[in-house]
């Protein structure tokens, strides 16, 4: 079964104290995503930077996304419907799994593979992708529902997913079997209809 990941889709990083740019990008098929998923009964997490003084991060990054702030929220757009199926699993470092109980709650709902969403491809999606790796996972990526930050080349940062964690890339469109509605900026490529398939054919 598949699950869906959404990571660190939050104000902070969107609006506020480590705005993204490119994140706005990848809202419209991201909320296609979500809907399609809720549509299907996937298991949904939202994997949430929630922050404490003192934490590792905070020293490269400055105070960002702290928890039980505005700033740690998921934005408006893809606001969670907390239940059996949506889970809310907060995070102090970039892996999804990294000192969480994620793998339980998934492994209790019968997942075996995860769909990874949100930002930043090279780093929360990356170290999340790793800690799905060592637990057996099967890892999809949707190319238009992640992003970089300026200054990343988006397309080495998927192509790390590909060849080192063995990630399936492909698009929103390709795993909700239509179009995507609504307006996207085309600010990176964003591969429509693009899968790469799961098999690696070269060593990396």
């Amino acid at each position: 079964m598949k699950a869906l990941v959404i990571i660190d889709m939050l104000d902070d990083f969107v609006h506020g104290a480590l705005a993204n740019p490119r994140a706005q990008t990848i809202v419209p098929p991201l909320r296609e995503l979500l809907r399609h998923a809720r549509k299907e009964s996937w298991p949904i997490v939202f994997s949430n930077d929630a922050h404490l003084p003192g934490d590792p991060e905070l020293t490269i990054w400055g105070e960002h996304a702290m928890a039980d702030t505005p700033g740690a929220e998921v934005i408006a757009e893809l606001e969670p419907a907390p239940g059996p199926l949506e889970l809310i699993s907060p995070k102090r470092s970039y892996g999804a799994f990294d000192g969480t109980d994620l793998d339980e709650r998934l492994r209790g709902l019968g997942v075996d593979e995860v769909v990874l969403a949100g930002q930043h491809t090279h780093i929360c999606v990356r170290h999340s992708a790793y800690g799905a790796l060592i637990r057996g996972y099967a890892i999809t990526v949707p190319r238009d529902a992640v992003c970089t930050f300026a200054g990343v080349d988006e397309e080495d940062a998927l192509e790390y997913l590909r060849t080192v964690y063995g990630a399936r890339i492909t698009s929103v469109e390709a795993l909700i079997g239509r179009p995507v509605v609504g307006d996207v900026d085309h600010e990176t490529p964003l591969g429509s209809g693009y899968d790469s398939g799961g098999v690696l054919t070269h060593e990396p």
